[in-house]
């Protein structure tokens, strides 16, 4: 049985030599499409290549968002070009687990040829107890979640991967038939994907950095890109420490169980230290340097002459104090009555420290005051639902209202409010809502931080 992998991939120089020599102990070819690496990635591909692995390299010139239409198309090729029975569409922080690639064999030699396989993902994190010195992230990342994950990746066989009319939709973790989704055949349970996509402080800088930038400089083309990273950005720009803090996961949250790397040893991966990401980074920042240069110059935009210029005083607009996330005064002067969840967190994967669910429809908190002075509100929050409005609400009165700007973009409310002796009522009014398959609470918004001090 003849299995070929497909990748796309940028900027992976810390992992692409460990995924290619893991993955080719698995299938007898690797096409791999490099959409325009900077760090290094590119190559190191081409060292592989010269060593005569069976590695085919591709590329091309386009600056879109093109990932799951090249991955498709890779995927044709494998099966009309290099006669794949099976195809394994595969990102380079997935490393295939199992017993080995003869029970992989057998086990798809009784599927059905005409359903695509499927194997879950298992998500590994990098923890403090984590061996500096090896250089291999296969080998020196050994803790993952305790449970497999919901998202699955699917093997594509080579009868759908010839039909013009099936598509892998975005991360190839379905076969489509038009709009609908196809069925799959699971694997057996002792396969699965090692994902490795959080690997080290200096790879979360550039996927951050550069997913982030290349979004707000696309202006309304950007409509559709992921906004995951917006998140961690605020954090890098704005506390870079509580960035760095959310990487690691405590070991004692997770399992450990090390990946059987099947590959060869190391030849080709320099230091993946900080000099990676000014190689990764500054290529980028040059030409989005010089593309709003060439901008300034068309329209004529120039400096004010000698004289014309006006110096004017100097004022500093404050920032609100801000509270160390997941410390015990991140959360104080309440007492949660209603739609307030538990703390939840560190979640590296979505750059969350510990936090707490505001659930819909409302929250409700009472705020004791012994003497009635006035206190101030402080909240560092997110939404991940579009048009989200919260309203802050005392006692009945409505003392602020707040429409977020964006999903994933934390934001500071602030108000002080005016309490009365006694036992005050602060409500949180969500207009909007998020529920799933597998989390049914009415999810509203994610506190960072919420304090309530003497004004």
């Amino acid at each position: 049985m003849r299995l070929v992998a497909v990748s796309i991939v940028k900027n992976e120089a810390d992992i692409i030599e460990a995924f290619v020599r893991h993955t080719l102990a698995w299938v007898d070819h690797h096409l791999v499409f490099d959409h325009d690496s900077t760090d290094g990635t590119r190559e190191i591909l081409g060292a592989l290549q010269a060593e005569g692995l069976p590695l085919t390299l591709f590329t091309d010139d386009a600056l879109g968002n093109l990932q799951q239409a090249r991955s498709n198309h890779l995927t044709r090729l494998a099966a009309r070009d290099f006669s794949a029975a099976w195809i394994l569409p595969l990102d380079a922080d997935e490393l295939l687990d199992g017993p080995g690639r003869a029970p992989l064999e057998h086990s798809l030699v009784g599927f059905d040829p005409a359903i695509p396989a499927s194997l879950p993902l298992l998500d590994y994190y990098p923890t403090v107890t984590d061996d500096a010195t090896v250089a291999n992230p296969v080998q020196r990342l050994q803790y993952c979640h305790t449970r497999l994950s919901r998202t699955r990746k699917i093997i594509i066989p080579r009868a759908l991967a010839l039909d013009p009319d099936i598509t892998a939709g975005k991360g190839s973790h379905a076969l489509y038939c038009g709009t609908a989704a196809m069925p799959d055949q699971p694997l057996p349970p002792e396969f699965h994907l090692a994902h490795l996509s959080l690997r080290s402080p200096q790879h979360q800088v550039i996927r951050v950095v550069l997913a982030e930038l290349q979004k707000l400089s696309r202006g309304r083309a950007a409509a559709g890109l992921d906004v995951h990273y917006r998140l961690g950005y605020q954090l890098l720009t704005e506390k870079p420490d509580l960035f760095f803090s959310t990487i690691c996961r405590p070991a004692g949250q997770l399992r450990l169980l090390p990946i059987n790397y099947r590959g060869a040893p190391l030849r080709h991966s320099p230091d993946q230290g900080w000099n990676r990401v000014a190689r990764a980074l500054l290529p980028y920042l040059d030409q989005l340097a010089s593309s709003h240069g060439r901008l300034l110059d068309k329209t004529a935009a120039a400096e004010p002459a000698a004289g014309e210029s006006v110096i004017r005083p100097l004022t500093v607009t404050g920032r609100p104090t801000a509270w160390p996330a997941g410390s015990a005064a991140a959360f104080t002067g309440f007492t949660a009555r209603a739609g307030w969840d538990n703390s939840e967190g560190p979640v590296p994967e979505a750059f969350l420290p510990p936090f707490h669910w505001g659930l819909a429809p409302a929250t409700e908190l009472n705020l004791p005051s012994p003497d009635g002075r006035p206190a101030s509100f402080m909240a560092e929050c997110l939404t991940y639902v579009e048009r989200q409005v919260i309203t802050v609400e005392l006692n009945g009165a409505i003392v602020l209202r707040h429409a977020f700007s964006r999903v994933n973009q934390k934001e500071i409310l602030t108000a002080t409010l005016p309490l009365r002796p006694g036992d005050n009522q602060l409500m949180l009014h969500y207009s909007e809502s998020l529920r799933s398959d597998h989390d049914p609470r009415a999810l509203g918004v994610i506190f960072l931080s919420l304090r309530v001090a003497p004004a």
